[in-house]
C-alpha cells in the first residue's frame, strides 16, 4: 500500500495576500520598490529600530556577518543544533564556523562550551534561537562584550518571541530573520536584518543590490542605478515587492497569529 504522507505545516494565507500580489502584478513593477519600501518601514515599527529586507533568511545571515567585517580566516562561534543555513551563511564570507554544544535545557547556545572553543581568529558568535525561545541570551553577549565579539542573533525560529519585555529584534547587535513558507508570518521567501548600527546598515542596503552604492534609496523610489559604483563585493539578494505585499498583509495579521499558536518559549 502507498503511504500516507502526512503535512507538518503550511503557510496561512488568505484573500488579502492574494489581493496584493496581484496589486504589484497590475503595477508591472515586481522588482525592489515601493511595497519593499513600505515593509521595511512597517517592520523598522514592529522593532523599534531599522530594518533592511532581503530575499531569505539565509541572505540575511550572509550579509549580516559581512557588513560586521567577518572574512577569511576568521571564524564564528555557532551553536551546532541549527539548519545547515546557518553554518553555510558562516563559510559564505570565507570564514570558519566553529561548532558548539548546546544546553540540554533550552537546545539554544551553551556560551561556556563557546568560550572554550575561542581562538585569536575568533571574531563573532551566532546564537540560534530554537522554537521561539533564545536560551541565555544576556549571559551569551555578555560573554561576548567580555572578548570583544560580534553578535549576530540567528532568529528565524523568533519572530515575535518577547525577552526581558522587549522583542527580539528590538535590542541586541545584528538580529536576523527568515520570512520563509513555515515562519511565523511568511512573503513566501525572504528575510531581514534588524540593527542600529548605521556603518552596518549602509553596507547591507548596498550590498544586498550587487554592492552598487547608494540604489537603495533610488530604486525605492521607483529609479535606478545607470552610472554604478562598486567598491565592496554586493550579492544579488534584494527583496521583490511580490514577496513585501505578502509580507506586510502577513505582519497585519500577526497578534491573530500569536493568539492561535501561542506557545511557550524554550
Amino acid at each position: 500500500m502507498p503511504r500516507k504522507l502526512i503535512r507538518l505545516s503550511k503557510s496561512c494565507l488568505s484573500d488579502f495576500e492574494k489581493k496584493a500580489v496581484m496589486s504589484v502584478l497590475d503595477k508591472e513593477h515586481l522588482g525592489m520598490g515601493v511595497e519593499v519600501c513600505k515593509f521595511e518601514n512597517i517592520l523598522s515599527a514592529f522593532f523599534g529600530r531599522p530594518s533592511v529586507c532581503v530575499s531569505t533568511g539565509t541572505a540575511a545571515l550572509h550579509l549580516a556577518l559581512q557588513a560586521i567585517g567577518i572574512g577569511r580566516g576568521d571564524e564564528v562561534l555557532v551553536q551546532s543544533l541549527t539548519y545547515v543555513a546557518s553554518f553555510q551563511a558562516i563559510s559564505a564570507t570565507g570564514a570558519t564556523p566553529v561548532a558548539c554544544d548546546v544546553d540540554p535545557e533550552t537546545l539554544c547556545l551553551d556560551w561556556r562550551d563557546a568560550e572554550r572553543r575561542l581562538t585569536s581568529n575568533t571574531k563573532a558568535v551566532m546564537p540560534v534561537h530554537y522554537a521561539g525561545g533564545v536560551g541565555a541570551l544576556d549571559e551569551i553577549y555578555a560573554f561576548a562584550n567580555y572578548h570583544g565579539l560580534r553578535v549576530v542573533e540567528d532568529a528565524a525560529h523568533a519572530f515575535g518571541t518577547i525577552h526581558n519585555g522587549i522583542r527580539i529584534g528590538g535590542s541586541g547587535d545584528v538580529v536576523c530573520f527568515s520570512f520563509d513558507g513555515i515562519k511565523n508570518i511568511t512573503s513566501g521567501e525572504g528575510g531581514c536584518i534588524v540593527t542600529e548600527d548605521e556603518n552596518v546598515l549602509g553596507k547591507l542596503r548596498d550590498a544586498r543590490l550587487l554592492g552598487v552604492e547608494k540604489d537603495t534609496k533610488k530604486r525605492l523610489l521607483g529609479e535606478r542605478s545607470w552610472s554604478f559604483d562598486v567598491t565592496n563585493q554586493g550579492w544579488r539578494y534584494h527583496m521583490s515587492n511580490i514577496m513585501a505585499a505578502i509580507g506586510i498583509e502577513q505582519l497585519k495579521k500577526f497578534e491573530s497569529f500569536s493568539f492561535m499558536f501561542k506557545l511557550d518559549p524554550i
